[in-house]
């Protein structure tokens, strides 16, 4: 609202709408048909030219002594008087001006003006000298109408108009009276002056000498092409029945804008809101209706841009809420409209925002149509309102539905009680369909909005159906590092300032002790230069659904490390860390098949680390991105394999080319019987599988010479080399080629 009157108040400033006001001003002269007050006449002389300048000039003379011997007092002569070619002719008129000039008066345009590069004809002055003259100057705008005359004309006199209306009230100009008929203004024909004149109030009687011009460019709204002395006549009739006025540009959109914003303000329904929007257009319409008929003009069209300006705007913001803030297979809010729900929602008590995550969706959806899809989804909508009559229900059209919830309530024994719930079989099409839910939370009081819900999502990620399937982030939270709020900005600015920055460590071949590779290792140093670890930043760009951004980055300072690498003849395969997580669509290939574009890197030097893959829902989806790039080219390997997040399953369903045995076991190598079978078991596993073994972590000459025995491929970690810059990695492959590493190499 505040915008469209904004957007009003300019256009009227600069008179932008002018056809509009001129459009709504010719409809208002529609509005009335008053007859004129009778006290000004107008004498027409007929033609008046250089022609017959001297029969004009006897005319006019003869008129004029006519009207005084009649008892006329006010006598104006509205024609461009020229001097003729009978100089008796007009020494007579002017004798005639010069004995009434008391009572005779002359109009003109005043001294000549340079007009295009012409100089404007003007009367010939000699018949003026001695008599009172005024200005008669009109200005039209571009169609041709007449629709105000000032009081002063250009060279400062009094303009014919208020001369007609003397002692009227001090005005700078005088809009004229639509509603005033032309055609009622007293004429008289010259030749039937005789006749005519006993019909008029004769001392009381203003009257107007002037030419009869029917065609010429002058118009007046309701009455069309009008002689020049009409519109003097009409604007003095204004004067005469006191209207004429004019209201500010600002008048109507002010008062409009105002009745809009209140609507806004006080409406607290849709209808009511219509009503009071019709109630507004109708006072608008009664405005032009009532100003019309009082005579009065004002500025309509800046009025009705205003209006149009909110109706589209307001149109705009309808068809969101409609379509673009719903989902179109639910018909639920999407979590466009969530965000906006929740950013308003602030100052309006403690709430927090839920994210109830649905497992392997994809897989279920594959076997339903399209109307059991959305079924199924209402379904789990209706479960989830349960929470309360008036919670609003979202889904992101994915896998994500959420909703706000107030946290004053014991929300973990709520979530909990609400996921057991859910979590019940779903009929359709009587056939029974499993749900399977983990649900995350954010109900901490900082952050902003959109990080607080990319933070519940997270959580509802970072939930395990099996031993934590509800995940809350809060004030109380134990693991701060994890949930660190004063890192988002932080993380932000770095990824803008570009200091996320990358180090390679090496790995070597067992076998031959040469270099074979190395890990892409993300690095960020704060503003104070203080080294963050990435197992504390990473998860932090995943709550702010940023991680995609995050790997693109590394994935193309990877990519211009490769290129250098190649370019100085050292082109060894780099392996980059990417989770689990991003594999639920082709995003993630589009990046990485983007990153190998731009920097034109043989895909076979690039290998992409799996990390977290016990968070892979959907394996059907997973293993179609993993074939897609490996057909170019691309290696794969299944990170941190025994511990956490890294299973059998992944290993068995997803076609891994290599295996990196988790650090936990290396360092526990040489002191534990059972960790080194359970290392040998995973190192046979992986020779029988075509897999490359790979273990991380190596700190000491004892684990080295232990996995070398084993029969591990290859290994990396501090013993053998702590992550360096590209450029000493370079240095390193360049002495690696004439120096084989001694084992006890460090």
């Amino acid at each position: 609202m505040y915008i469209a009157i904004a957007i009003a108040l300019l256009a009227g400033a600069i008179s932008l709408l002018k056809p509009l006001d001129i459009t709504a001003w010719a409809i208002q002269s529609k509005l009335g048909d008053r007859e004129s007050s009778g006290t000004i006449a107008l004498v027409e002389v007929g033609a008046y030219t250089d022609q017959n300048a001297a029969e004009g000039n006897r005319r006019i003379a003869s008129l004029v002594s006519k009207l005084r011997d009649a008892g006329a007092r006010r006598i104006f002569v509205n024609i461009p008087l020229r001097r003729s070619d009978t100089p008796s002719a007009d020494l007579r008129l002017k004798r005639v001006f010069a004995e009434n000039r008391n009572h005779v008066f002359l109009a003109d345009k005043g001294p000549p003006r340079r007009e295009g590069g012409v100089l404007e004809r003007r009367p010939d002055a000699s018949f003026a000298a001695g008599s009172q003259t005024f200005d008669n100057h009109i200005e039209q705008d571009f169609l041709g109408f007449v629709w105000n005359i000032k009081a002063r004309g250009r060279d400062g006199r009094e303009s014919l108009a208020f001369a007609l209306h003397p002692g009227g009230e001090a005005r700078s100009q005088v809009f004229i009276d639509g509603t005033i008929d032309a055609s009622s203004i007293p004429r008289i024909d010259d030749e039937n002056l005789d006749a005519a004149i006993d019909s008029f109030d004769i001392p009381n009687t203003t009257f107007v000498i002037g030419v009869t011009r029917l065609g010429n460019e002058l118009r007046i709204a309701n009455d069309g092409y009008v002689a020049d002395s009409v519109p003097h006549i009409l604007a003095a009739e204004t004067l005469l029945r006191g209207t004429g006025q004019h209201i500010p540009f600002y008048a109507f959109p002010l008062a409009v804008g105002f009745a809009l914003l209140l609507s806004v303000w006080l409406a607290r329904t849709a209808r009511l809101r219509r009503i009071l929007y019709a109630a507004c257009v109708l006072a608008l319409l009664g405005g032009v209706a009532l100003t019309g008929v009082a005579g009065m003009q004002a500025n309509f069209g800046d009025t009705f841009l205003l209006l149009t300006l909110y109706a589209i705007m307001r149109g705009f913001v309808l068809y969101k809420q409609r379509h673009l803030y719903i989902d179109p297979i639910s018909k639920l809010p999407n979590f466009s409209a969530l965000r906006r729900d929740f950013s308003a929602s602030e100052g309006q008590g403690d709430l927090g925002v839920v994210v109830v995550k649905i497992l392997r969706l994809d897989s279920i959806f594959a076997h339903l149509s399209e109307g059991e899809k959305r079924a199924y989804l209402r379904q789990i909508s209706d479960r989830l309102s349960i929470t309360g009559k008036d919670t609003k229900i979202y889904f992101d059209g994915g896998k994500y539905f959420a909703f706000i919830l107030d946290a004053a309530i014991d929300y973990e024994s709520h979530l909990s009680g609400l996921r057991a719930i859910v979590s019940q079989p779903i009929i359709i099409a009587s056939k029974s369909i499993d749900v399977a839910v983990t649900v995350g939370a954010d109900f901490s009081s900082r952050g902003l909005p959109a990080h607080r819900m990319s933070s519940a999502i997270a959580a509802a990620d970072h939930a395990r159906e099996a031993f934590q399937p509800v995940f809350i982030v809060s004030d109380a939270c134990h693991d701060d590092d994890e949930w660190d709020h004063s890192l988002t900005a932080r993380l932000a600015e770095a990824l803008a300032e570009d200091r996320i920055s990358i180090k390679l460590q090496p790995q070597i071949d067992f076998k031959t002790g040469k270099f074979v590779g190395a890990e892409v290792l993300a690095r960020w140093q704060d503003e104070a230069g203080n080294e963050i670890s990435p197992a504390r930043f990473i998860p932090q760009f995943e709550r702010m659904a940023r991680l995609d951004e995050l790997t693109s980055r590394i994935l193309d300072k990877a990519m211009a490390a490769l290129r250098s690498l190649q370019e100085s003849g050292c082109a060894l395969p780099l392996s980059v860390n990417v989770s689990a997580v991003q594999f639920v669509d082709e995003r993630i290939a589009e990046i990485v098949e983007k990153s190998l574009r731009e920097y034109d890197v043989d895909p076979s030097l690039l290998k992409i680390e799996v990390t977290e893959t016990a968070r892979i829902e959907d394996f059907e989806t997973a293993c179609q991105i993993v074939e897609r790039l490996r057909k170019q080219g691309i290696t794969f390997s299944l990170d941190d394999f025994g511990v956490g997040s890294a299973n059998l399953e992944a290993l068995q369903r997803l076609p891994f080319d290599e295996v990196k045995i988790d650090q936990l076991f290396i360092q526990q190598l040489a002191g534990s019987c059972k960790t080194r079978a359970i290392v040998e078991g995973v190192l046979h596993t992986a020779s029988k599988a075509g897999m490359t073994s790979v273990a991380e972590g190596i700190e000491d000459l004892e684990t080295h010479t232990w996995l070398s025995s084993l029969g591990c491929d290859r290994g990396q970690g501090y013993f053998i080399a702590k992550p360096m810059l590209v450029s000493q990695f370079t240095s390193l492959i360049e002495l690696n080629r004439y120096v084989t590493p001694r084992p006890d190499y460090g």
